[in-house]
C-alpha cells in the first residue's frame, strides 16, 4: 500500500512539472514576439506598455473616438493603447474610475511637434468623459502621452495623425476586446495540448505503458 501510494504521488508531481514547464516554454515564446514587433515602433514609447502587441487600432474615417483611462485588471492602461485618427478627429478620454488618478499629458518633448497640444490637467479618479480634444490637420504627426502619477508603471499611449505616420500593422478600432478573447481561447487550448503531451510522454517514459494496470 505505501509502494502504491509513493508511486501515484510521484507520478502527479511528474504530471505537475511537465505542465509547468510547457505552460513557462509558450510565455517565453509569447514574450519574445511581442518584445520585438513593440520594439521600434513609435520610438520604442509603446515597448513596456501591457496592451500594446505592435498594432495600432484603425479609427481613420471617424469624427470621435474613444480612449478609456484605466483600462485592464489593474485599471493602469490606456485602451486603445495607440490609434490612428484622421485630420479633425475628436479625441475623447473616457476616465473609467480605475487604478487611481489618472490625468492624460503629452509627451511633446518627445513628440515631432514643438509645443504641448493637448493635458488633461490635475489627475482625477472620477468616471466618465473628462477630457477630449480635437486635432486638425496641423497636428498631423506621432503624439506620445502618459498618465503623470503612472509613468513608471508605462501607462502610456499614442495618438496617430494622419495615416502617413502610421507605423507597424492595423486592426479594426472596436475589435480590442474580440481579439484579445480570441488569442485567449486559442492560446490557452495550445498551451493545454502541449502540456497533455509532454506531461504523458514523460509519463510513459518513466511508468510504461502500462503503469494504469496497477490501478
Amino acid at each position: 500500500m505505501n509502494e502504491d501510494r509513493s508511486g501515484e504521488l510521484t507520478r502527479r508531481s511528474l504530471l505537475k512539472r511537465g505542465a509547468a514547464g510547457a505552460t513557462a516554454g509558450a510565455a517565453a515564446v509569447t514574450a519574445t514576439g511581442n518584445a520585438t514587433a513593440q520594439g521600434s515602433l513609435y520610438g520604442g514609447y509603446l515597448s513596456d506598455t501591457e496592451n500594446f502587441e505592435g498594432e495600432t487600432a484603425d479609427a481613420t474615417g471617424m469624427s470621435e473616438v474613444t480612449v478609456d483611462v484605466g483600462a485592464g485588471t489593474s485599471g493602469l492602461l490606456f485602451d486603445p493603447a495607440a490609434v490612428v485618427v484622421d485630420p479633425g478627429t475628436t479625441v475623447k478620454w473616457n476616465w473609467t474610475g480605475n487604478g487611481g488618478a489618472h490625468n492624460v499629458y503629452h509627451d511633446d518633448t518627445l513628440s515631432s511637434v514643438e509645443e504641448q497640444l493637448f493635458f488633461s490637467g490635475e489627475a482625477a479618479n472620477d468616471s466618465g468623459v473628462l477630457y477630449e480634444f480635437t486635432f486638425e490637420s496641423s497636428n498631423t504627426a506621432v503624439h506620445p502621452y502618459v498618465c503623470q502619477p503612472h509613468r513608471a508603471l508605462n501607462m502610456n499611449g499614442v495618438i496617430v495623425v494622419g495615416s502617413d505616420n502610421l507605423q507597424g500593422d492595423t486592426y479594426p478600432f472596436g475589435e480590442v476586446e474580440e481579439t484579445l478573447n480570441a488569442v485567449a481561447v486559442f492560446g490557452g487550448a495550445a498551451v493545454f495540448g502541449t502540456t497533455a503531451l509532454l506531461g504523458l510522454s514523460a509519463y510513459r517514459e518513466m511508468f510504461g505503458d502500462d503503469a494504469e494496470a496497477d490501478h
